[in-house]
């Protein structure tokens, strides 16, 4: 029963991962070169990020002993 079972997860396997040569189609490398010539992707900072640091700061400055549990979840 398991060898029909493991044969049965082995062709399963075989039919969902295609055999691959290890190639990639196309040069990755000039689309990286290109990303680079773009410069530093300069993301906005999200309002809820910049909210976060609040409470933190202010638990940090009512709290001081929380500092080293703080820095513990770091």
């Amino acid at each position: 029963m398991k060898e029909t079972n493991d044969k049965r997860v082995k062709d399963l396997l075989k039919q969902a991962l295609q055999p691959s040569n290890g190639e990639l189609r196309r040069d990755l490398w000039p689309e990286m070169l290109h990303r680079l010539d773009e410069g530093p992707t300069a993301k906005a900072v999200p309002w809820f990020d910049w909210a976060l640091l609040a409470i933190v700061v202010i638990c940090v400055l009512a709290f001081p002993h929380s500092i080293p549990v703080l820095l513990y979840h770091l």
